[in-house]
């Protein structure tokens, strides 16, 4: 078959038709084609894995993508377009099970499944997050080689930093210059410091290049240049339904290779291939644990009612998923010629669009949320609230509560569109260290089947979550009334009509919303920030976790996870960034076989 993906939806160098599982590694290596490393989801994670592994030419990868190629997917490419891929066959769809604290409604819940995996449809921040999050990792989670320090030279050596004259400057040496990655430039403060992870206001930096096109992990770690290496295979359409075990020759068992199919018909074929080295899970917070349990990893009495053998019983497996919940969005009416709500007509978007495709300029090069706002609901005094939140954040000097500042209507992921000619301006509230956990488990042992997805939302028993949440709706409304944005719009909710069901406030009575109100607003207006992590956490102990500090899962041989499912506890930001970086450095130490507490300098 041809040497580039891009040519067949599926690329694969002779496969193997299924005529039943080899049971021995050496029975694998005799009938299967191999490969040193495949690794399982073209994410954040795989695309640079893949890229970094196979530039030893020595080496062989295989990269398994159960969604299509990003290349002609113009709603990928165009930044402000990327809503439209919601629901779409490059998304997952995944909804989670009725949250019984959210009026027990069905949380959408968008996952790219294309090349590039979210980073191909999210809004684009680039952003390290707090320093904090990840000495915490160290510190509380016994994760040595994983601190902010440890991280940091990754960050850079990704980054291909390019300054925007129109922009503030900031200290060049803070950003990384030689790296894939293309992100842009923030007003002031720059967050992705090692001062300025603490919080504060800041305009994104945005993996938008100077095109005015998305930078996703495909489009960086994924070129032409990359593609056309002789050792590296990507197979696109490739739904990878199970991971094959040795557990006859070994006294551990050991990973053989993976099972996939083109099609969820049950009558397609089936394929298997063979990792002489390893397999390596980066299919984010949902699709990895799943693979885990319907292959055998997890725990048995939840995989015994379903008939799947047990390989190894970890009971970590599925457990711990945080996320981040946006409660009732606050939006106002403001000048239209502020906003960029009339980009969701389809006539009235057409200049934006000739004007992206003539300069790679223009509105649409806007990824949603430009600026936030970093904070500490501890430090808020709010004489309007009953309770007051108890901290929480990461060392106690991390955010917990990031407001976002978006010039549109943004209710549900910017689904529910604005009025027919209205200017909206939203200010989204984030919870960013939540206490509840949730789980990942199977429906059904059939990999096509979606898994349960429940969050467990609100479900703390100390209720701090929603003591959070409500700082944070008294933080925006109160920036809402500030001085500094009258000139834009006129400080009044969507509706201020006193008998609307979702806001029956007007701006001479706003001060006096109860937090009961409050918390009902946000009971039937919250949704996530698609941020969901710790499904297969790392950590020493494997009681309590799932992969080692080498991403090695526990209790099987050559098999590691790499994605935000391996998080030891959620972070005060948003993860692809710190997802890049992570998977750049593991891929330095499989290179090499070092442990993560080895210096950089050992690994350039």
């Amino acid at each position: 078959m041809g040497r580039n993906p891009m040519e067949n939806p599926i690329h694969y160098a002779t496969p193997q038709l299924r005529v039943g599982p080899p049971v021995t590694y050496a029975a694998a290596q005799r009938t299967l084609k191999g490969y040193d490393y495949v690794i399982i989801g073209a994410g954040a994670a795989g695309c640079v894995l893949a890229s970094k592994l196979s530039e030893d030419k020595n080496t062989s990868v295989l990269l398994l993508e159960a969604g299509g190629n990003n290349e002609n997917v113009l709603a990928s490419k165009v930044p402000l377009m990327f809503g439209e891929l919601f629901h779409s066959e490059h998304d997952w769809d995944y909804n989670t099970v009725e949250q019984l604290a959210l009026a027990s409604r069905k949380l959408y819940w968008p996952r790219g499944r294309i090349l590039g995996g979210s980073t191909s449809l999210n809004a684009m921040m680039y952003h390290h997050c707090a320093k904090s999050d990840y000495d915490e990792w160290v510190s509380v989670h016994g994760c040595q080689g994983w601190g902010y320090d440890d991280l940091v030279p990754y960050f850079r050596r990704m980054e291909k930093f390019t300054p925007n004259p129109s922009r503030p400057a900031i200290e060049a040496g803070n950003r990384g210059a030689e790296g894939k990655w293309k992100v842009g430039i923030p007003a002031i403060p720059d967050v992705n410091t090692k001062e300025g992870t603490l919080g504060g206001v800041t305009r994104f930096q945005t993996f938008i290049d100077q095109k005015g096109q998305r930078s996703s992990m495909a489009t960086a770690f994924l070129t032409p240049e990359v593609l056309k290496r002789p050792n590296l295979y990507i197979g696109c359409h490739a739904h990878v339904t199970r991971v094959l075990f040795d557990c006859l020759t070994t006294e551990v068992p050991t990973t053989i290779g993976v099972e996939f199919r083109s099609s969820k018909d049950p009558n397609s074929e089936s394929f298997q291939v063979h990792a002489r080295r390893e397999v390596i899970l980066s299919g984010g917070a949902i699709n990895t644990p799943q693979l885990l349990l319907i292959s055998g990893i997890g725990p048995a009495d939840e995989l015994t009612p379903l008939g799947i053998p047990i390989i190894n019983n970890s009971r970590a497996v599925g457990k711990n998923l945080k996320d981040h919940l946006c409660p009732t969005p606050i939006i106002c009416k403001a000048n239209p010629s502020y906003t960029l709500d009339y980009l969701k007509s389809p006539i009235k978007s057409l200049p934006a669009l000739l004007r992206w495709k003539l300069f790679g300029t223009g509105p649409l090069t806007n990824n949603v949320g430009e600026v936030a706002a970093f904070l500490r609901t501890v430090d808020f005094n709010f004489s309007e609230s009953s309770s007051h939140p108890a901290d929480f954040t990461s060392g106690s000097v991390g955010p917990d509560i990031e407001l976002i500042a978006a010039p549109l209507s943004f209710i549900h992921h910017g689904e529910e569109p604005a009025a027919e000619g209205e200017g909206m301006f939203s200010i989204v509230p984030t919870h960013l260290r939540p206490l509840s956990t949730g789980t990942i488990s199977l429906r059904s042992r059939n990999p096509f089947d979606h898994p349960i997805i429940n969050p467990k939302y609100l479900s703390d028993e100390s209720n701090n979550d929603q003591k959070v949440i409500l700082a944070g709706l008294r933080g925006c409304l109160r920036i809402i009334r500030s001085a500094a944005l009258q000139k834009y719009f006129e400080p009044v909710p969507i509706n201020d009509d006193p008998a609307s069901k979702w806001w029956p406030y007007s701006s001479s009575n706003i001060e006096k919303i109860s937090d009961e109100d409050l918390v009902r607003f946000m009971k039937e207006k919250a949704f996530t920030l698609d941020h969901p992590v710790g499904t297969a956490r790392m950590g020493p102990d494997p009681s309590s976790s799932v992969v080692d500090l080498q991403c090695k899962v526990h209790g099987v041989k050559g098999l590691r996870v790499m994605d935000a499912s391996v998080f030891p506890e959620q972070i005060s930001g948003h993860p692809t960034a710190p997802i890049g970086a992570m998977a750049f450095k593991l891929s330095q130490m499989i290179k090499e076989g070092k442990t993560p507490g080895t210096p950089l300098s050992a690994h350039l």
